[in-house]
């Protein structure tokens, strides 16, 4: 779950949510990734809840 809280940015997640996160920045910091490639996670769309905020990760260009 992703939830911003006063300006803070909090994730929580199961041991298999937080793998899953990892594989995401994993992928993004490959050689191989563009720059300003990105992925858009989505609240009610795995590994979000419904409660989570949406969530971008991208990768500086």
């Amino acid at each position: 779950m992703i939830i911003v809280r006063d300006g803070t940015v909090e994730v929580f997640g199961d041991s298999t949510g937080l793998r899953d996160l990892a594989r995401w920045c994993l992928a993004l910091s490959d050689s191989t990734a563009p720059p300003g490639a990105h992925v858009h996670l989505d609240p009610g769309i795995v590994p979000l809840s419904l409660e989570s905020s949406p969530l971008m990760l991208a990768r500086e260009g």
